[in-house]
């Protein structure tokens, strides 16, 4: 297909009810990101082939089950060739795929589009009548605990929250299920925003972006882009202030700072032992929400100051959807 037609018809790829019908995918890398994305593309009528170095037996067979094609091969240029001869009208990459995959490579050097699996599922989250709100949270380390511990909060304020991605369930997956999610904190790795897309080319829009700091990560805004709401970083430690100057957000999002000192405007921190939020409320030019006390955490068996960050981050995410600072408490609290 010719490339300006061929891009057309994917900028048209906007929901899980356009017409994704004989399109021609190779999906690169198959572990369970990799899969839920080979599922979903075949519950949508693509022609897939996924191509990985290694693969689980399982996955493998049901991946040829449901009609998928798969070619598993620890030869690169096996991998190459069998990626280049799907002749792809698209390429979507595995969370974990790095940003020199040779597979990878050779589609973009071939003119082929490679998206990340979150920017693809962001264009096929309306398969439900309910399309939840997301917020995303990066990094290896902590990630999976902010999200985890933000869930927890929320499902205790009544809402319908559930974490996924990274050391937990994919986000296709939980797009699909049948009883729908009003919020999806999603945790990604900093392999896997490599991939991301950037604003305003993204179509991806988060309410929340939270990330305290990847080691060894260079200062890109990516993983801010596009944010709507609020941009949660680690203030004065690490390179999460610069990520936040070079992203591309919406109209309106706010620079939201974690610190273990005394929160200025628009942050949360600690005041004499006392977790403070100056981010979400009206007057916080001179208020100050406390939240809990370093003792009472230290009584429910979290690491002090260690953890701080992890639990002021979590706080974050759950401020901003107006829940009460006594709400959280009992939350954090809990032994």
């Amino acid at each position: 297909m010719a490339q300006p037609l061929m891009a057309s018809l994917l900028d048209s790829l906007t929901s899980w009810h356009s017409d994704w019908s004989g399109l021609r995918v190779v999906v690169v890398g198959l572990d369970a990101t990799g899969f839920a994305v080979v599922d979903t593309l075949v519950e949508l009528g693509a022609e897939v082939l996924a191509v990985a170095p290694d693969a689980k037996s399982d996955v493998v067979r049901i991946c040829e089950v449901i009609g998928a094609g798969v070619h598993v091969s620890g030869d690169v240029l096996s991998r190459v060739q069998a990626a280049l001869g799907h002749t792809a009208d698209l390429a979507i990459v595995s969370p974990d795929v790095s940003s020199d995959d040779p597979v990878a490579g050779a589609l973009l050097g071939g003119g082929v589009p490679v998206w990340s699996d979150v920017d693809f599922a962001w264009r096929v989250r309306d398969k439900n009548d309910v399309v939840a709100q997301w917020i995303l949270v990066v990094g290896e380390t902590d990630g999976p605990r902010i999200a985890d511990l933000a869930a927890r909060i929320l499902v205790a304020d009544g809402r319908s929250a559930r974490h996924v991605g990274l050391e937990s369930a994919p986000l296709l997956d939980a797009l699909r299920d049948p009883e729908p999610y009003t919020t999806l904190i999603i945790v990604a790795g900093s392999t896997g925003v490599g991939w991301w897309q950037r604003y305003p080319e993204a179509l991806r829009r988060p309410a929340l972006t939270v990330s305290l700091g990847d080691a060894g990560v260079t200062p890109s805004g990516a993983r801010f882009d596009a944010t709507t709401t609020a941009c949660v970083y680690r203030r004065s430690v690490g390179p999460t202030e610069e990520m936040v100057k070079d992203a591309d957000v919406l109209e309106g999002a706010r620079a939201i700072g974690i610190g273990l000192d005394s929160p200025g405007m628009s942050d949360l921190g600690l005041v004499e032992g006392i977790l403070c939020d100056r981010a979400f409320l009206e007057d916080r030019a001179h208020q100050a929400l406390e939240i809990s006390t370093t003792e009472e955490l230290e009584e429910a068996g979290w690491v002090i100051p260690d953890d701080l960050p992890t639990i002021l981050a979590a706080v974050a995410i759950a401020r901003s959807y107006d829940v009460s600072p006594a709400l959280i408490a009992g939350v954090v609290t809990l032994p």
